[in-house]
């Protein structure tokens, strides 16, 4: 659930970072609309951790910091390819959980019902975003997405 916490930690600061360099007012609030739903599942998580009796990573101030500068880098390019970036990365983060769906156990109820509404959340954003125009991104820039999140699950798993 650490995983799933610093997840939510790195989304709050990518959306954050695209409102702040969104060119259209649309995308701007579409932006800040998103990190508004996504402070539920920050929530959910954390109080999971607690629950579990565990800890979220010391690590998350920095990945906050690493997310916002991306998302703020995506949203300069243009807001084509910071829609886009949500898509391919609520791709990424669908896939994660469907993951971490198949792994827990079917007694941790609490955990499976947070992870569920997680993924149809997280769903969702990806097909609004294109829906919204956003670039569709190419494989190997998907693969390098795909890389960089497993060194942030690595090492928030562990610390």
């Amino acid at each position: 659930m650490r995983i799933n916490h610093t997840g939510e930690v790195c989304a709050q600061a990518l959306y954050q970072g695209q409102a702040l360099t969104a060119k259209l007012p649309a995308i701007r609030s579409a932006m800040e609309e998103a990190a508004e739903e996504e402070i539920d599942h920050l929530a959910w998580c954390e109080q999971r951790i607690r629950e579990l009796s565990s800890h979220t990573s010391v690590l998350n101030p920095a990945f906050y910091g690493l997310s916002f500068g991306i998302g703020a880098l995506a949203g300069l390019v243009s807001d084509r390819v910071s829609l886009g970036f949500v898509a391919a990365t609520e791709e990424q983060v669908v896939k994660h959980l469907d993951e971490h769906l198949s792994d827990i156990p079917a007694t941790d109820r609490k955990s499976r019902a947070i992870l569920e509404q997680m993924r149809k959340d997280e769903a969702a954003h990806a097909s609004n975003a294109l829906h919204a125009g956003g670039h569709v991104f190419p494989r190997p820039i998907k693969f390098g997405m795909t890389l960089l999140s497993k060194v942030m699950t690595k090492t928030t798993y562990r610390i």
